[in-house]
């Protein structure tokens, strides 16, 4: 069952291209990685899946809902974003408890009543992805790893079929960045996992669970398809334009590094 399907799509905005015929399936059971350079497309890619963008030629089909034809509020619903745009928007001093709640109403604030049942499962949430110390804290008082966490949780509050998680471990120091890279596959082995997408322009950060990767580049595919066969040193050189060398790193992972 393809979740996200992309037929020669193509996005125009002021009269500049900024993706081109992008053609994509993203099948039920797969976990993604979007690798690509900074202003290689990757923000409005994710704009595209979020239906904050719109086509200017081709199809695009998400979660069974084609753009134009079904209920894009309602397949919105059913995806889970973590990102900076969004942890600007929290209110500093509420409880963690309280921001993973906010994920389920799809807003920064609490706008809905609720009550002990509604905070367990938020604290059932955190605990479920080894954030129960997050409790009872509030969103200031937690290092930059701690808040990506809260957001991780926030995002999976609604069961969304899909999570997208862009630049999740920017600002993180190594140690941080290793503990939350534990985490995202982690979340491929819930109960009902949702489909992950990883975006990054950081290579090492692909982890044995991605087991597809996706290479963006100028706003076009480079490259796609099942890990194992998109890492090599020479589809990795054509696509930076530059010869260089993986170097393992263990556990499915590597480094590349420019010759």
């Amino acid at each position: 069952m393809a979740l996200i399907s992309m037929t020669n799509v193509s996005l125009k905005r002021q009269g500049k291209a900024l993706l081109k015929d992008l053609n994509w399936c993203v099948e039920k059971g797969q976990t993604w990685a979007i690798l690509g350079l900074n202003g290689s497309g990757k923000t409005t890619l994710l704009k595209l899946i979020m239906a904050e963008y719109w086509p200017s030629e081709g199809e695009v089909e998400i979660l069974g809902t084609t753009f134009g034809q079904g209920d894009i509020p309602d397949m919105r619903q059913k995806i889970g974003v973590v990102g900076s745009f969004i942890a600007e928007r929290l209110p500093k001093q509420m409880l963690a408890e309280k921001i993973v709640l906010t994920g389920k109403y799809k807003s920064s604030i609490l706008y809905k009543a609720y009550g002990e049942t509604e905070l367990n499962q938020a604290r059932d949430m955190l605990t479920a992805i080894g954030g129960q110390h997050l409790i009872g804290r509030t969103y200031a008082s937690l290092s930059q790893g701690e808040k990506q966490l809260l957001l991780i949780a926030r995002s999976l509050m609604e069961a969304p079929d899909i999570i997208i998680l862009d630049e999740a471990t920017s600002g993180l120091d190594l140690f941080a960045r290793e503990k939350l890279l534990q985490q995202v596959d982690h979340i491929t082995e819930l109960p009902h996992a949702p489909l992950v997408i990883y975006v990054t322009h950081h290579a090492e950060e692909i982890t044995k669970k991605m087991d597809h990767i996706l290479l963006l580049k100028n706003g076009g595919i480079a490259a796609q398809g099942k890990k194992e066969d998109i890492i090599s040193q020479e589809c990795l050189s054509d696509f930076y334009d530059h010869q260089v060398n993986l170097i393992p790193l263990g556990e499915g992972r590597f480094f590349i590094k420019p010759e």
